[in-house]
């Protein structure tokens, strides 16, 4: 069966999720440091607005609004690079990652928030954590260090919102 293409929207946020194909890597914590690491450099580095994340045992949900790169660019760099320096740390070879992910556009403000929600209720409901802010690999742990409050309150700097006119 063909894989199917990603398509890219100028200015509306993606809920994507990558596994490690049943494998625990991220039950590792220097694991999860890692991709925490790479996904936190690749917003500093201007690649995307970071809505929200959650790193869990098998696998990574996030919601990103892409910008130099497209929603493929970033999720093929920071999936190769967590790979090779998980694979140093723990000096293996294997692949880290199932071959591709997963990508919904989020075209409505209610869809973009029930997606959050899930994200960060995500450990809550797998017994990792007994509330979404005390969960360390999650945005919601550091919600100073995700752009969710500039994109959604973009109109207080006089823009509208591109995914959400009005917003």
């Amino acid at each position: 069966m063909p894989r199917l293409r990603h398509i890219h929207i100028e200015g509306y946020p993606y809920f994507v999720t990558a596994t490690t194909g049943g494998r625990k890597v991220f039950s590792d914590a220097q694991s999860a440091n890692i991709l925490l690491s790479c996904i936190y450099h690749a917003r500093k580095v201007g690649w995307y607005l970071l809505l929200a994340f959650v790193i869990m045992p098998e696998h990574l949900h996030m919601i990103a609004v892409p910008r130099a790169k497209n929603i493929s660019q970033i999720m093929k760099s920071i999936k190769g690079y967590s790979a090779r320096l998980i694979n140093l740390n723990i000096r293996n070879h294997g692949p880290v990652w199932q071959e591709g992910f997963y990508d919904y556009i989020l075209d409505t403000q209610d869809k973009l928030l029930t997606k959050l929600e899930y994200i960060q209720n995500n450990p809550v409901k797998e017994g990792l954590a007994k509330a979404p802010e005390l969960y360390f690999y999650s945005s919601a742990y550091r919600p100073d260090l995700s752009d969710l409050n500039a994109y959604l309150n973009n109109s207080a700097a006089g823009q509208e919102c591109p995914a959400y006119p009005g917003v």
